[in-house]
């Protein structure tokens, strides 16, 4: 791979079969980036047994830890984003990832974990404003919820690697072999994306400093709003990493056949959602993009009414169904979250405006999902026993109010209008 040139190869918007070939590449960088960051929820019981970790250690480690470089070392890799190659740089991210998601797999101790962890953390913290910035340069504007939807469709697609293929890996072959074989792709597609994708011409050059940038974006009522709902929401969905110990413990089902059910429903459900939300958003944003925020709104707090039940039912065939129609309406969000903040930033912010966002989700959503669910589990385990993680997870699902709350603040501070204008 080649160094991160300042201007590469930099080309007028790809059209047609390039336009096809750049999506489907973003599309399994995407599936990477969630399959190697969800793969220690999947593995969680084997590593708690094996270290002797509680619940809320697990929580740390798999939110926490990787929640205190990812967001940080994302602005000032934003920065080189929306000054140099970008191509050249997810690149580059992507081999590091994957790599540090493979040492994963031979470890000898906690600290070890933790290290390789925080290794993942800082090779996916250029994936956001690479991706995002890259998109919002080769895809018109009117088409950008679509596009954006690519990219969360492949988190639909690496939740189902992590959760089938992990699952499999792990209860057959250990954690560790499932780490190595999850994250050994990546360093293929990093060679893929070097070769294939070309660098998009920039409407504009940023200036020397970003913060100026961050400044004005903080300024900006949508993105404030749209950030803090998005935030708050993913705390509910990073919280489900522990989706399949809940599984394990509430149905006595082994970690093999719980990634397949959970994984299956994931990709079905969450890849029909984020295409059918890309679209749906497009055409809601053409007649008042207003409904960049309120579609969210709508979708976040539909899915905690399925979400709750689901969580606390005791039959399994209700828990799955629930958690289909949650996970479905879940992906319909976010594909018009990323389009309402790439239309509030300008030409050379796309980056700087997707790696703030990214900063603020990820302290928030990451930071404290996963490990309040542990916390709560450590918690309720004494009175209610292999129900106590369900419990949490449901009480959690709840925060979705309070983000649907701020998407609706997110529409109505965008103004009416059409999209572009």
């Amino acid at each position: 791979m080649a160094s991160i040139d300042p201007k590469g190869d930099a080309q007028s918007p790809a059209r047609g079969r390039s336009v096809l070939l750049f999506l489907l590449l973003m599309f399994l960088v995407s599936s990477l980036n969630m399959a190697d960051r969800q793969l220690i929820g999947i593995a969680a019981q084997p590593i708690k047994r094996e270290f002797g970790l509680s619940d809320t250690m697990i929580g740390l480690l798999g939110g926490t830890a990787f929640a205190l470089v990812y967001p940080p070392l994302g602005l000032p890799l934003a920065w080189v984003a929306d000054r140099f190659n970008r191509r050249n740089l997810l690149a580059w991210c992507l081999a590091w990832w994957s790599a540090a998601t493979m040492l994963c797999g031979v470890v000898t101790a906690p600290l070890g974990l933790l290290l390789s962890r925080i290794g993942v953390a800082a090779g996916e913290a250029g994936y956001a404003p690479t991706s995002h910035s890259l998109i919002a340069d080769t895809i018109a504007p009117e088409r950008r919820s679509s596009a954006f939807a690519v990219l969360v469709a492949g988190i639909s697609a690496g939740t189902f690697i992590a959760m089938v293929g992990g699952g499999w890996l792990t209860q057959h072959y250990g954690w560790r072999t499932a780490f190595i074989a999850i994250g050994a792709p990546g360093v293929l597609v990093a060679i893929l994306v070097r070769l294939l994708i070309r660098e998009p011409a920039r409407t504009t050059m940023p200036g020397g400093s970003p913060w100026p940038a961050y400044k004005r974006l903080l300024g900006s009522a949508p993105f404030r709003w749209c950030v803090a709902g998005s935030a708050l929401h993913l705390m509910v969905t990073y919280g489900l990493i522990w989706a399949v110990p809940w599984l394990e413990r509430s149905h006595g089902i082994g970690p093999a056949q719980a990634g397949l059910l959970l994984g299956t429903i994931g990709a079905a459900a969450g890849l029909i959602g984020s295409l059918a939300g890309g679209a749906i958003g497009d055409r809601l944003a053409q007649s008042d993009r207003r409904w960049l925020g309120w579609w969210p709104a709508v979708t976040v707090l539909a899915a905690a009414a399925f979400g709750v039940p689901a969580l606390l039912t005791q039959s399994l065939t209700l828990a799955l169904l629930g958690l289909a129609a949650a996970t479905f309406l879940n992906a319909l969000y976010q594909p018009s979250t990323y389009a309402l903040v790439q239309g509030v930033a300008g030409p050379g912010e796309r980056a700087s405006a997707a790696a703030l966002m990214i900063f603020i989700q990820n302290l928030i959503g990451l930071g404290l999902g996963p490990a309040c669910v542990g916390f709560a589990s450590d918690l309720l385990t004494p009175e209610f026993g292999a129900d106590a993680l369900g419990i949490a997870l449901a009480g959690l699902f709840l925060v979705n109010g309070l983000s649907a709350a701020a998407f609706y603040c997110a529409g109505r501070a965008l103004g009416p209008g059409k999209m572009g204008e």
